[in-house]
């Protein structure tokens, strides 16, 4: 993934596992420590160097594999991360009586982050992701009438995706999040702009097909 400057690139890795002892304050604690050291990397490029403790038990190649694949999704947890709080749905914010109603909330905020990372993923694929479940037909009818409004002339300002896919409404999502077609991809923020925006739109857009039916 190309991410602050920096190209993704195929890397090759020597991986070694064991179990190792943690004393703290006199306590003996067992965990595991997985090492995954580039060899040969490519002149000018700081080599990968990831060592990671873990209280999962690693015995296999396969668990230090599932370990090292766990800790390649850190930047999107970040992200989700950064749609909960301040600059996103603002969840450390909420001033409620009881840790239930919290809770409820808290549920409902990563319910629209996970729409959002949906999208967001969707937007560095080069295959079409299926939309498959992700929106509903009101939602996706909703879409197809802001995509008239938010296109432009231009085959640049057009929407290039097909219309069954995630990527299709990522680009209208982000269009009403702010986002031009000739910047680069949008990001997480841009996208729930865009969201919120959105589901202000559906609300009225779901109310006005009813009278007219």
């Amino acid at each position: 993934e190309t991410r602050r400057g920096r190209v993704a690139r195929q890397a090759v890795v020597a991986l070694r596992w064991a179990k190792v002892g943690l004393v703290m304050k006199g306590v003996g604690k067992a965990l595991y420590v997985v090492e995954a050291k580039e060899i040969d990397a490519p002149a000018g490029q700081a080599p990968i160097y990831w060592r990671l403790l873990t209280t999962h038990v690693v015995q296999t190649q396969q668990q230090a594999h599932q370990l090292i694949y766990w800790y390649s999704l850190r930047w999107n947890i970040e992200q989700v991360f950064r749609l909960l709080k301040q600059k996103g749905l603002q969840v450390e914010l909420l001033d409620l009586e009881t840790g239930k109603a919290l809770v409820q909330l808290t549920l409902l905020a990563l319910f629209a982050a996970s729409k959002i990372m949906l999208l967001h993923l969707a937007s560095k694929q080069k295959e079409a992701v299926p939309l498959a479940e992700s929106f509903t037909q009101q939602e996706v009818a909703c879409l197809q009438a802001l995509q008239k409004r938010y296109e432009g002339k231009t085959a640049k300002q057009r929407n290039p995706y097909p219309q069954d896919s995630l990527q299709w409404c990522y680009w209208i999502i982000a269009r009403l999040g702010g986002w031009k077609p000739h910047e680069k991809q949008a990001g997480v923020i841009t996208l729930l702009r865009g969201w919120n925006y959105f589901q202000h739109i559906l609300h009225g857009w779901t109310l006005a097909q009813k009278f007219v039916s």
